[in-house]
């Protein structure tokens, strides 16, 4: 259990997913045509078509902690792959 709650795998995959919010969210602020900030609206899919609009950080804390889990269990997953098959 504790494997899953620091993996550097998932911690560097939620990071990078983290990364990629903040400067889809930024770009407006450079380049003011109209669909600027699409990118940033679209990281948070699927939540926010189920949130208001003003909820939109609530939207990219849920899949960053989707992201995290995944790939912790996925890392979980490949490391108990490995440590079975170097007991054979």
């Amino acid at each position: 259990m504790a494997a899953l709650l620091w993996s550097k795998m998932a911690a560097t995959g939620t990071s990078f997913y983290l990364l990629a919010f903040v400067c889809a969210s930024l770009y407006p602020l450079i380049d003011h045509s109209t669909f600027a900030g699409l990118a940033a609206i679209l990281l948070g899919w699927p939540w926010i078509d189920y949130l208001p609009s003003r909820a939109l950080p609530l939207a990219i804390i849920l899949n960053a902690i989707c992201i995290y889990v995944i790939l912790a269990i996925l890392s979980l997953a490949l490391a108990l792959l490995r440590h079975a098959s170097h007991r054979m």
